[in-house]
């Protein structure tokens, strides 16, 4: 019985449109829909996001009621309400046990609840270029820490939700609270050290990859694990970097000889083959999953039609020797590169423009002095997340769009370790950083703090 309930708790939609994801709706263009907007200047939204701001909408007009929360949320509260009474302690260690973790109907519960972060939030106002104010919490992972690094850490879209996976080969998944960050449930892939690890953008399945020839999906409704034995025509020894597209029909590895690999993730067959110059070394996506964007050795950034299977721009990243990463900001307005001398270079939309192929940045970072391993942008691209991983505390956070690193945080007193990998969660109430200690450290950022 237990099993059928964990089995349905997440069930499908029984029809989607795929025209939501490229309607575009203008929220200046009537008076009733300019209370959505997160700015005065913004203005069109996709269908899908249009829907998701008319629930935020309805669920601020019409609270949810008492009698409508889930038992693990009851639960949660409890816990709380006690840790609240107690002295708080700002402190790395844990007497918990890794196999403390919450019971089956929790996890069913947790899992369930869509309702935690996306419909909580209030009105938003731009975030100050000059001071940022942040909130220590307990650190994330608290109950199970990872043994070894943390390679790779990532939010649920949709639930209170964060998983981390490591060297160790385990997948962690909690419940964010900000105190407690119940464990809710690990799985250890024997054969697999984790480098890279993604939800699904319907927040069902766990793509997890390595430096092996195979991959894994994780199941996160059933606890099932499918073992994909890699990508029929390619001979690649190694499968450690992808990237999952925003419409959640691509799965886009990094390949050899400058290949990035696009398989489709329903079938997990291949489709084709994007082709660069050099060798890749990171890609990102547009945020409909149109375009995808590749950075190689070389210093090139590709630009590619994904539906069409083409190249549609090309540019050389300003100054970069051997490039190491590129990320595409959430509203498409930014493009961020990093390098192994600690440089990142913004760019803004003018490097999509046709006559342009040696676009300036609008400004180059240089905080960091040593290889720039990570870069995230938050949910309303108002944030960017800079760090390198040769070198303890080399964390920066940048006010976007002036591009001003924040000068108050973090402070040379802020133990953050050796930062390997940050994110943001779905609405940038909280930033978690995983570092070689196997840590992850959370912060809460106040301007986003949930309106309870």
């Amino acid at each position: 019985m237990q099993k059928e309930k964990f089995l349905g708790y997440l069930q499908a939609p029984a029809w989607t449109d795929d025209d939501d994801g490229r309607l575009q709706i203008s929220l200046q263009g009537a008076q009733r829909l300019k209370k959505l907007r997160k700015s005065e200047e913004e203005d069109i939204v996709s269908g899908q996001e249009y829907e998701r701001r008319l629930r935020q909408q309805f669920a601020r007009i019409y609270p949810r009621p008492a009698w409508a929360k889930l038992p693990s949320e009851k639960k949660l509260e409890s816990k709380k309400r006690k840790a609240e009474a107690g002295e708080y302690e700002d402190s790395d260690a844990s007497d918990q046990s890794d196999d403390d973790q919450l019971d089956e109907e929790e996890r069913i519960d947790l899992l369930k609840s869509t309702y935690g972060i996306l419909e909580r939030r209030g009105t938003r106002q731009l975030l100050s270029s000059k001071h940022i104010d942040m909130i220590r919490m307990k650190n994330a992972n608290q109950m199970a820490p990872t043994k070894g690094p943390i390679m790779s850490l990532g939010f649920h879209p949709n639930a209170q939700v964060m998983m981390t996976g490591g060297l160790d080969k385990t997948l962690r998944l909690f419940q964010v609270d900000g105190r407690v960050n119940p464990k809710i449930q690990s799985m250890r892939f024997k054969d697999l050290p984790i480098y890279t690890a993604a939800f699904h953008t319907s927040g069902d399945q766990i793509v997890l990859s390595g430096r092996r020839k195979h991959y894994y999906i994780y199941d996160v409704q059933s606890g099932a694990v499918d073992k994909c034995p890699g990508i029929w025509g390619r001979d690649e020894k190694s499968l450690e970097k992808f990237s999952i597209s925003p419409c959640g029909k691509y799965i886009a590895f990094l390949g050899n000889s400058g290949h990035i690999i696009l398989v489709s993730y329903l079938t997990k067959q291949w489709i084709a083959n994007l082709k660069m110059n050099g060798t890749v070394v990171s890609a990102d996506w547009s945020s409909d999953g149109r375009y995808l964007f590749g950075i190689g050795s070389l210093g090139e950034v590709y630009q590619w039609d994904v539906g069409q299977r083409e190249c549609v721009k090309r540019w050389q990243d300003d100054g970069s020797l051997r490039p190491h990463i590129i990320r595409v900001s959430r509203n498409d307005k930014f493009f961020a590169t990093g390098s192994p001398s600690g440089i990142v270079n913004l760019y803004d939309q003018s490097v999509l423009q046709s006559d342009i192929t040696r676009p300036k940045p609008i400004k180059a970072i240089g905080n960091l002095t040593t290889t720039v391993s990570d870069i995230q942008f938050n949910h309303d691209s108002q944030l960017m997340a800079i760090s390198s991983a040769r070198k303890r505390n080399s964390f920066k956070l940048v006010h976007l769009p002036s591009a001003t690193v924040f000068s108050n945080w973090p402070t040379d007193r802020t133990p953050l370790g050796a930062v390997t990998a940050s994110a943001f969660s779905p609405n940038s109430d909280y930033l978690a950083l995983g570092n070689r200690q196997g840590r992850v450290v959370l912060y809460g950022i106040k301007h986003y703090t949930l309106q309870q």
